[in-house]
């Protein structure tokens, strides 16, 4: 009996719960400030009960935009100003974060003064966070909201108090990173401003060069989403002006996250590396292509040259050894009607000084597939094989091709120390494999680059499906043929006595080089009938359609072209500097040291045209720091460098 009166002793209690805590959240919709305060003075109400969203009484008062009825909570039951939102979609979420929202600056001030924490509250319920469920991104802090909503006035009243600058939200992006990722780019660009104003240049530098968990400050995230009127945006933040005459003017860019020196994700390494398409159009955006130009006329165009140079003798060589690899003419027992030469064994093979001249050009052939090997493999492992071999910029079909050229070569070599006779086999596809990737260096050639492009794009978009589909064709009227002509009385050397045969005559016919191989007074004329069926369909059909696919590939990648060519180009350029030596290294552009900036930072020099109308109401020049003295000769000196973008002599190496 007493289990049962306390069973309903707490039913009652929770009745008497659920009636209070529904009046208390109507009060709070309603603004009725008198309900309220009565009841928050009652000891029998609880002020922190919550909704159905997790919400409490001061989240719906902000809500809903009832400013006494918010006073009347503060007043009473201060410690709700920072208790979070507790569902899973708004979680996180504080007064301060609907406040925001809501652009409602009185009740922000009255929050602040009460305490309200701009430092760790953080809104990281799936609405807020980068998902499918997400709604908006704001960046989770309540300095990041601010930004975002694009109010000038609540921006600066967070910062006034403390609201920092460098706090990462779960994916490590700061206010900064956030901007670059709305999609309103005018009020973006302009609320960065707001908050530089705002902020010491000092704090300013540090926050901006801040890496998210993937890696990238706000400029490479910029790069990293084919952002460019971010990016001219963020990069024009750090360009200045020496001198402007007229309409010429002549700036320095920084190329801190620009250029690949010290830095694992450069605003270069995105580009090279990226499969979407709008970053390809960085390339041509100042400074990238001043930069690229000055890396390819200094550096990358001459070691272009030798490697290319060097791997078409290493490939003569490898073809000289082949053609003259060891054999001798079989005995008349071993001798059939077709091979008149076998391979001969290990021992035999290295005799006379011929043999071991040849013997030198064979060490060069393995151990140049080594550093193929070696070179290749860290590239596979880092981009994984999706990305290695459908990446065109970096090498796409080329980089495979080496790697199966590598493992022939070695095949060939066990070959040859088993004393196999099959060694001609990886020698052969070795043979075409190697001289084909000779293609690859084209690419140092505008007109040649840019058909090489066109080549891959047709070969993998095109040839590769056709082929599948025709194979199954090919497989399907072979095996109608042969099963066909088995009865048939055949000449011993026809294509239709074995199975294998018969696939190559149908290839054959479906290239138009033959004619049908059979008797033409056979009795079965279902041969013609599947005969005519077959050229229809695989001769006429399907080989003009493989035609009439390259033709619209072609012309859907023409105006990309050149684009693609420069985007190989730049890759090209990133390989040179990585594979080499430390001494032949020397970094692009000029040290802010010799031009009396930051030395820790090195920039590149870059003569603009401006409009009239912009040269009216340009700023002055900007003055250099006057806390150091300047030797101004030798500022003359390194101006006339950037101009004739002339490396600076000093070398260190690239980091990887």
């Amino acid at each position: 009996m007493e289990e049962y009166f306390d069973c309903f002793a707490d039913v009652s209690m929770m009745s008497y719960y659920f009636r209070y805590s529904s009046v208390l959240f109507k009060a709070a919709r309603t603004n009725d400030h008198l309900a309220m305060k009565t009841l928050l003075q009652r000891k029998d109400v609880d002020p922190f009960v919550r909704g159905n969203l997790g919400e409490t009484i001061l989240h719906t008062a902000i809500l809903n935009e009832n400013k006494e009825v918010t006073k009347v909570i503060l007043d009473h039951v201060s410690p709700l100003i920072n208790e979070p939102m507790m569902c899973n979609m708004y979680k996180g979420e504080t007064a301060l974060h609907i406040a925001i929202l809501k652009q409602d600056i009185e009740t922000i001030k009255e929050l602040l003064n009460y305490g309200a924490d701009v430092m760790n509250s953080r809104a990281t319920g799936t609405c807020f966070v980068l998902g499918t469920e997400c709604v908006c991104y704001f960046g989770e802090y309540p300095l990041s909201f601010a930004a975002c909503t694009g109010n000038e006035d609540i921006t600066a009243l967070l910062v006034e108090h403390g609201a920092p600058l460098d706090a990462q939200d779960s994916l490590g992006n700061t206010v900064f990173h956030v901007l670059v990722l709305q999609q309103n780019k005018e009020l973006a660009c302009h609320m960065y401003d707001v908050i530089l104003a705002l902020v010491s240049l000092k704090d300013s530098h540090r926050v901006a060069h801040l890496e998210n968990n993937d890696g990238f400050t706000p400029l490479t995230l910029a790069a990293n989403e084919g952002d460019i009127e971010m990016f001219n945006y963020l990069v024009k933040k750090q360009k200045k002006i020496y001198w402007t005459i007229g309409t010429i003017s002549y700036s320095i860019y920084d190329l801190t996250n620009i250029d690949t020196w010290m830095s694992q994700k450069s605003v270069l390494d995105i580009i090279t590396s990226s499969q979407k398409p709008q970053v390809r159009q960085f390339v041509d955006v100042t400074p990238v292509k001043e930069l690229l130009n000055q890396k390819w006329k200094s550096f990358g165009y001459k070691h272009f040259l030798i490697w290319m140079f060097s791997y078409l003798v290493y490939m003569v060589i490898f073809t000289t050894v082949s053609i003259f690899r060891p054999l001798k003419p079989k005995t008349p027992e071993e001798m059939d009607n077709v091979t008149i030469m076998t391979q001969k064994c290990f021992s035999e093979s290295y005799e006379s000084k011929e043999d071991f001249l040849r013997l030198v050009g064979e060490l060069i052939t393995l151990f140049g597939a080594i550093i193929i090997l070696i070179s290749e493999i860290p590239l596979l492992i880092k981009l994984g094989p999706k990305n290695y071999i459908g990446n065109a910029s970096t090498g796409g079909p080329y980089s495979l091709l080496m790697v199966a050229y590598s493992i022939l070569i070695f095949s060939a070599a066990i070959l040859r120390i088993l004393e196999h006779d099959c060694e001609a086999i990886p020698l052969s596809l070795a043979l075409i494999i190697g001289w084909c990737n000779s293609i690859y260096f084209a690419r140092g050639f505008k007109m040649l680059g840019q058909f090489s492009i066109m080549i891959q794009k047709i070969i993998f978009a095109d040839l590769l499906c056709w082929l599948c589909l025709v194979f199954i064709v090919i497989i399907g009227f072979s095996s109608a043929f042969y099963v066909m002509c088995q009865t048939l009385e055949l000449e011993s050397d026809s294509f239709f006595k074995d199975f294998s045969m018969t696939l190559y005559a149908a290839t054959e016919l479906m290239m138009g080089l033959t004619t049908l191989p059979i008797p033409i007074e056979t009795s079965f004329p279902l041969v013609y009938i599947t005969y005519s069926v077959y050229m229809v369909f695989v001769y006429l059909l399907m080989l003009n359609m493989l035609i009439a696919m390259m033709d619209d590939t072609y012309w859907r990648i023409a105006h990309e072209r050149e684009e693609l060519w420069k985007i190989q180009v730049a890759a090209t350029i990133l390989l040179l500097e990585r594979r080499v030596p430390r001494f032949l290294k020397a970094r692009s552009g000029v040290p802010g040291s010799s031009l009396g900036l930051d030395d820790n930072k090195w920039y590149i020099g870059v003569e603009e045209m401006w409009d009239e109308n912009v040269v009216e109401k340009m700023k002055p020049p900007i003055v250099l720091p006057t806390q150091r003295t300047l030797n101004w000769d030798i500022v003359r000196i390194n101006i006339l460098k950037i101009i004739s973008m002339s490396d600076f002599p000093e070398t260190t190496a690239l980091n990887d």
